[in-house]
């Protein structure tokens, strides 16, 4: 039954940004993609390797925007795996005014450090542009989010929830060449309040030409009630990429 519920809701996320377009006539809009390439590998007193790849589409229309993103990181330390972690999202927005938009969301990720054999969400939302200039954009959004857990570790083997997520979003341009971008995301599970999770996303970004970039970013995934005690609150990653916007 739980999860013909998310079934649903995907289903939803995919039909209705569909017929949304139905007898209108929206001009059409290019494709945009980025992919964000990390590789690191010393050798000597620690063996170690990390991977990492992000890759993103998005299609922005007058009336409807669409974006999917999907990341992987994978680490080794002396031949012990010691990160491992797979998502894709999807998300569709629906201009309402010049600055408030609705939203319906999905997604699936994996994290097998973090005790979970796979999440799946989904759900709709609202957004608002707070702020909008040539070098300013900061966006809120607000979501109600079905949430389905199957967990790897622990005495429960999964679980299902309504959460209530707050996404904020930033972007500075600081030169031409030159951006700051933030993202954090907080979401809390109306069964049980002390299931939240925090998560930011810091980068800068350094243009070299049209098609290329360098960036640093610091990601750091906090959960507050943990699947088994042996699994820790805190996970921080620092990469240094390559980013390919074509």
């Amino acid at each position: 039954m739980k999860k013909n519920i998310f079934i649903f809701i995907i289903l939803a996320c995919l039909v209705i940004p569909i017929s949304s377009n139905a007898g209108t006539e929206e001009p059409e809009s290019k494709i945009k993609t980025r992919t964000e390439l990390s590789f690191v590998q010393t050798s000597g007193n620690t063996d170690t390797q990390t991977f990492s790849v992000k890759l993103e589409a998005k299609k922005e229309g007058i009336k409807n925007r669409y974006f999917i993103t999907s990341k992987a990181l994978y680490a080794k330390e002396d031949g012990r795996e010691t990160s491992n972690q797979l998502s894709l999202d999807g998300r569709w927005e629906r201009v309402l005014t010049e600055r408030l938009f609705g939203l319906l969301t999905s997604g699936f990720s994996m994290d097998k450090f973090s005790g979970y054999e796979y999440r799946l969400y989904g759900g709709p939302g609202l957004g608002y542009d707070l702020i909008k200039t040539d070098r300013h954009v900061l966006q809120s959004l607000l979501s109600l989010i079905y949430s389905y857990d199957e967990f790897s570790v622990g005495e429960v083997s999964s679980d299902s929830y309504m959460t209530g997520k707050l996404t904020i979003k930033y972007e500075w341009e600081i030169l031409e060449n030159l951006k700051l971008k933030e993202k954090l995301d907080y979401s809390v599970s109306f069964k049980n309040t002390d299931n939240f999770f925090i998560d930011s996303a810091t980068s800068v970004e350094a243009k070299i030409n049209r098609a290329l970039s360098l960036g640093l970013s610091y990601v750091v995934k906090y959960q507050n009630l943990l699947p088994s005690p042996e699994i820790k609150h805190t996970d921080t990653t620092f990469l240094t990429t390559l980013i390919i916007d074509f």
